[in-house]
């Protein structure tokens, strides 16, 4: 065959009944369409949970997790996947108003399936709840300090804390444990000799607890920082030199600032009785026990132990 006659049968081929070949191959295509159109598929979508809990009047506290979301695995038509959205399949809503519910088992009929569509899987399947009480106790508050005082000075005595106590409300298994509630720091750096108040916030409680005050008012007072000596020291009877105590020596501790305890001369330190101050009848044999006094000027003075007994 020439190249001529072999392109006038590649054109007859090709050109003939033309409209009747592109009708075929139009068939052949809707045919393919509808064909795998109605193939069965699966597609899983994300879907909110929204969980109803109990009003706070119930005093029930959830204490797990509830996901705030689930897989959902839908078969049906291809065509028909392609065209759903989350929203059509709605919200998973739990209701947990009774606050006793623990275990929930996910099922198909929670959710809005179109016709022609099927749920496959809902994953988590289950979902497990624990339940606790919520009980209000009452707890002392704890101011811890920071920093130093300036030097030479301290912290007299304990901070004053107004309220000392708070209301803890929440989780039994949680307020039932709690030992105390926590505020920021006092800081006392670089305080010298006087009394010092300050508003002090408390720190975060545990999760699900609550307290029924935001802050605290903390005082305390910075005092000259104290020295002590101790003495052995024998005790005098005034008025009757002749007469001895028991015991005979009693120990003097002398406190006050650094300088002033320094300048304590031990020989100025007397312990003594005074029987006649004390009106007694001394024309009569007898005994008693007295007072020991001692004067130490610019310090203070303690005597172990305060009394000695004196017999006539």
């Amino acid at each position: 065959m020439t190249l001529a006659g072999l392109r006038e049968a590649l054109r007859l081929a090709l050109l003939d009944n033309i409209g009747l070949k592109l009708l075929s191959l139009a068939f052949a295509l809707c045919l393919y369409a509808f064909i795998h159109g109605a193939e069965n598929a699966q597609r899983t979508m994300m879907l909110d949970v929204v969980a109803i809990l109990p009003p706070d009047s119930s005093n029930r506290q959830l204490m797990t997790q509830v996901p705030n979301e689930v897989a959902v695995t839908v078969r049906g038509p291809r065509t028909q996947l392609d065209d759903l959205r989350a929203e059509s399949l709605g919200t998973l809503r739990l209701d947990l108003r009774n606050g006793t519910v623990e275990r929930i088992e996910l099922e198909s009929s929670m959710f809005h399936v179109p016709a022609g569509l099927t749920i496959e899987q809902i994953h988590p399947s289950t979902i497990e709840l624990r339940w606790d009480d919520v009980v209000t106790r009452a707890i002392p508050v704890h101011v811890p300090r920071a920093g130093e005082a300036a030097q030479g000075f301290v912290v007299k005595g304990m901070v004053s804390i107004e309220p000392p106590m708070v209301n803890a409300r929440g989780p039994r298994s949680i307020v039932d444990v709690m030992q105390l509630a926590r505020s920021v720091p006092f800081d006392i750096t670089g305080l010298t000799e006087g009394t010092y108040q300050r508003a002090l916030a408390l720190e975060r409680p545990p999760k699900l607890v609550t307290y029924d005050a935001d802050n605290v008012m903390a005082t305390l007072e910075i005092g000259r920082e104290l020295a002590s000596r101790t003495f052995d020291r024998k005790v005098e009877v005034v008025g009757m030199p002749r007469l001895a105590t028991r015991p005979a020596t009693v120990q003097v501790r002398i406190s006050g600032t650094p300088e002033d305890v320094a300048t304590v001369n031990p020989e100025t330190i007397i312990p003594r009785v005074e029987p006649k101050a004390a009106n007694l009848d001394m024309t009569q044999p007898g005994s008693t026990f007295l007072d020991v006094l001692v004067d130490v000027p610019r310090v203070t003075a303690e005597v172990n132990p305060p009394k000695v007994f004196l017999e006539w």
